[in-house]
């Protein structure tokens, strides 16, 4: 069994969240972009998601994927930016909404887009996988979210699977 970043357990419950963080650090040398390690991060995603999934099926899983903002600025005409390259690989891996669905799949999967030095150094904003990502560029600032929005999103998705709402049809 694997281990997950951010594991909360409890005795009724078992698992009912876990994070799991996967990080892109640098480009590939001879390519100079960021994208090389996609496969291998959902790959990673797949089977954490299957091992958790199947022994929890109620468990909320969450990926934080944390690539450097310069990934969205090397897109070319024939190639998408490695974080739009990001997005597409990472998004048939999101948004299990019921624990019936594929157990390979993640409920919510984000993109942190951090800066990794000069003066905005350990900047970091989160984009959804489900979200529409620009071909080049960074995303639209509506588009990206803060870390206590992101945590908030994290928060509702928990919620929705382990006390979901309930709506009175006269809204008493």
């Amino acid at each position: 069994m694997k281990k997950l970043d951010v594991n909360y357990s409890t005795v009724q419950l078992g698992l009912g969240l876990g994070v799991s963080i996967k990080t892109v650090t640098h480009p590939d040398p001879r390519s100079g972009k960021f994208s090389k390690n996609y496969t291998r991060i959902d790959n990673e995603l797949r089977a954490e998601a299957s091992d958790y999934h199947e022994r929890q099926p109620y468990a909320v899983l969450v990926a934080l994927v944390f690539i450097p903002r310069d990934a969205c600025a090397d897109a070319t005409p024939r190639a998408a930016s490695s974080f739009g390259a990001a997005v597409k690989a990472l998004r048939p891996r999101n948004h299990r909404t019921a624990p019936e669905q594929k157990a390979d799949r993640f409920e919510r999967i984000f993109i942190g887009l951090y800066v990794p030095e000069g003066a905005d150094a350990g900047e970091c904003s989160f984009f959804d996988v489900d979200t529409a990502p620009p071909w080049s560029g960074t995303p639209a600032e509506r588009d990206l979210l803060s870390y206590e929005t992101m945590i908030s999103e994290v928060e509702s998705c928990y919620d929705q699977r382990n006390a979901p709402p309930f709506r009175w049809a006269d809204d008493t």
